[in-house]
């Protein structure tokens, strides 16, 4: 599970502020500040796939992005970049395990991107990468990872069910299941309503991937696929006010490509709550 999102930015304040860390320059001109090196020493290579943690900010420590405040980790193939001193080349020398930020020159990023700097990054400045890197696999290994959850998956799913989700119900589509914590009221939702949603996405493991932030809702209209086909098929489970946990197999998620944060293969658990449905 991860740490809470106030300790975390807590911890990554602290780790930018600090003037202990000195700046280690690599023969390829990657601009470093090593904070924690992790135990395997493992590094990247080309087709290798890399899923870690960021948190960009200004010279001034303005946040312009936060992966923990948005609840998705990266997980990509890693690649070089089209500069040197680049944060996308400085990953190769990222182990796994390691914290570490990368200072990027804001003049030569922009200029690249041919675009002025913005006042408030300002010119002459860096721009700092706060990366925490969790795994480094090959891309064989990583395929054989999915292979071995697409089989076990019907197992992982009645397993979790049998342990979490006592007297779920399944979907006569898509074999979702899902149990119901507040029944709501009024009709169920159909194709073609538009409805607002507050949600948890999880892995079956209990790691938070992805959720609505505070009292904001999403909006989904449902039916016209904006979604993935597991959230319509459960959402039409649901009433206005109705609280469910569902859990979504693969194929009715983001399949064998998986997507972001999701790895191939991946049944995930989704705690939804209908705070509002407007009628076709």
């Amino acid at each position: 599970m991860k740490l809470k999102l106030s300790a975390l930015l807590l911890l990554t304040v602290g780790i930018i502020s600090c003037n202990k860390y000195k700046v280690t320059t690599t023969e390829d001109g990657d601009r470093l500040q090593i904070h924690e090196k992790g135990k395997s020493g493992k590094l990247a290579k080309e087709g290798d796939i890399i899923k870690f943690d960021l948190v960009i900010r200004t010279a001034a420590d303005s946040v312009i992005k936060s992966s923990y405040e948005e609840g998705t980790p990266f997980t990509v193939p890693i690649q070089k970049g089209f500069f040197k001193g680049s944060f996308e080349n400085a990953l190769y020398h990222i182990g796994e395990g390691d914290s570490t930020t990368v200072l990027v020159s804001a003049d030569t990023l922009f200029k690249m991107m041919s675009q002025p700097v913005p006042p408030e990054i300002g010119v002459g400045t860096d721009i700092r990468f706060t990366v925490k890197m969790h795994k480094i696999q090959s891309m064989e290994d990583y395929k054989k990872e999915a292979e071995e959850r697409k089989a076990n998956e019907p197992k992982i799913i009645q397993d979790y069910i049998a342990k979490n989700m006592k007297g779920a119900q399944k979907t006569t589509e898509g074999e979702i299941y899902y149990v119901q914590t507040a029944p709501g009221s009024g009709d169920l939702v159909k194709d073609g309503d538009e409805v607002k949603v507050k949600y948890v996405g999880k892995f079956i493991d209990g790691e938070i991937f992805d959720q609505s932030q505070g009292d904001n809702t999403i909006g989904v209209k449902v039916g016209a696929h904006g979604v993935i086909p597991g959230w319509e098929i459960a959402l039409k489970t649901m009433r206005k006010g109705g609280k469910s946990t569902v859990i979504i197999p693969s194929a009715m998620g983001y399949g064998e490509q998986g997507g972001g944060p999701i790895p191939p293969n991946s049944p995930l658990v989704f705690d939804i709550e209908v705070v509002d449905v407007v009628k076709n």
